[in-house]
């Protein structure tokens, strides 16, 4: 089932689409569905929480990456990724189509985090959707802040996993 919010403004159906009203979020606006049912769909999911505090899942999600990332443990790092998976860096999108990538890549990279001990996280949540959070995550060690990216998280079986990476500036 597709979901699309739209805000103002007239949107053009397909044959196979319908439009419901969507009550509330500064305005209101519709949600567009492929087929006929709606179900366990409900209007808070559609609503922005920028800024708002990470729930304990998200908050433990990234106390458990950041456990990882100082015990050098690449392989449980890889296992916090999905699979399939996106990296987007600047001028390169590099697809993830199998855990030990991920575990060679982060194993490749511990030179450069030598001497840090301490990190600590600051995590905002940028949206949410069903089963979905973006997170802003601003990592600081040394004393001041380091590294920001932004995490798509999806919620599967075991807990969130990291869908989409991107650094932020």
């Amino acid at each position: 089932m597709r979901r699309t919010l739209t805000s103002g403004g007239v949107k053009a159906l397909d044959s196979h689409e319908r439009e419901v009203p969507f009550p509330g979020g500064g305005g209101g606006g519709t949600v567009v569905f492929m087929d006929d049912s709606p179900q366990n769909i409900r209007a808070s999911d559609f609503l922005e929480s920028d800024g708002m505090e990470p729930d304990d899942d998200v908050s433990l999600f990234f106390e458990r990456y950041a456990s990882a990332l100082l015990a050098r443990d690449a392989r449980a790092i890889a296992g916090m990724y999905a699979v399939p998976g996106l990296i987007v860096f600047p001028g390169a999108v590099l697809p993830i189509t199998d855990a030990r990538q991920t575990e060679d890549f982060f194993a490749s990279t511990w030179g450069q985090y030598d001497g840090v001990d301490a990190v600590e996280q600051q995590v905002a949540l940028m949206g949410s959707a069903p089963g979905t959070v973006w997170a802003d995550v601003t990592w600081s060690y040394g004393g001041r802040p380091q590294e920001r990216f932004c995490y798509q998280l999806l919620r599967g079986p075991d807990g969130y996993q990291i869908v989409v990476l991107t650094p932020l500036a």
